[in-house]
């Protein structure tokens, strides 16, 4: 009996099965004694889930004392709040923001948990922070850029367009770099995904001119740009730029 479903589906799994050692010795220590245990039973068993905190008596009896005895396994000190958002951004790697509002921690202390992440430097997650907000529901924000793909030919110019919330990417292929085409592209991103809210771009000439800026205030778009010579600013459509080249290259 067991009130944990991560308990319930080792237990189902482990029989049978080859462990691989783990970092973890203590756990690696606990998963051979139960295998060696379920190998070296004498009678047929069977596991089952039960809520917990149940005075119902019968199955749920033993279940209280099993967390009983399990109580007092923990006899470290108790973590922080800054340390928990520490462990658990170790292991889920959420924003600053995400980790402020989850952990009620500063804006500083948040932000410093990230920036020292050395997976999240990798990727450039620990740079620029709050220079790249996303939307908070669909067609809210819109990122967008251009990017050249040589095996095109004459359409090499693709320009790519992705919704910051639902991460929503549509891309086509233009013969230029102009406000025409950066409009014909908007069009199709239009007829498909909706009208945007707002677009980030960055300072190209094509998204500064008097055509385009023309062309959002009819369309009802708010117009961003981004910092200049910034790596994050733009940093979820070039993501976007590498994922269709790598499905390119498949193809």
């Amino acid at each position: 009996v067991s009130d944990s479903l991560h308990v319930l589906g080792i237990v189902r799994r482990l029989e049978g099965s080859v462990l691989r050692e783990v970092t973890n010795k203590r756990l690696y220590v606990l998963l051979l004694t139960l295998l060696q245990l379920l190998n070296n039973r004498q009678q047929p068993y069977f596991i089952i889930h039960i809520w917990s905190h149940q005075d119902i008596g019968g199955l749920a009896e033993g279940n209280n004392q099993e967390d009983q005895l399990v109580a007092p396994a923990w006899t470290g000190p108790l973590l922080n709040s800054f340390e928990q958002a520490r462990l658990s951004h170790k292991f889920f790697h959420q924003s600053a923001k995400m980790l402020k509002r989850q952990f009620h921690l500063t804006q500083a202390d948040a932000r410093g948990i990230v920036s020292s992440c050395p997976d999240c430097e990798k990727i450039g997650f620990g740079l620029g922070l709050g220079v790249n907000p996303r939307g908070l529901k669909p067609l809210q924000r819109w990122q967008m850029d251009v990017t050249h793909i040589p095996e095109f030919g004459r359409l090499k110019y693709v320009y790519i367009t992705v919704d910051t919330f639902s991460m929503v990417i549509w891309a086509t292929a233009q013969a230029g770099e102009t406000a025409r085409h950066v409009m014909k592209h908007l069009y199709n991103c239009f007829a498909v995904m909706g009208v945007t809210l707002s677009i980030k771009t960055d300072n190209a000439t094509a998204y500064v001119s008097r055509t385009f800026q023309h062309f959002c205030q009819l369309s009802g778009v708010t117009h961003i740009t981004g910092i200049p010579q910034s790596p994050t600013g733009q940093a979820t459509v070039e993501r976007a730029h590498q994922t269709l080249k790598k499905q390119l290259l498949k193809q």
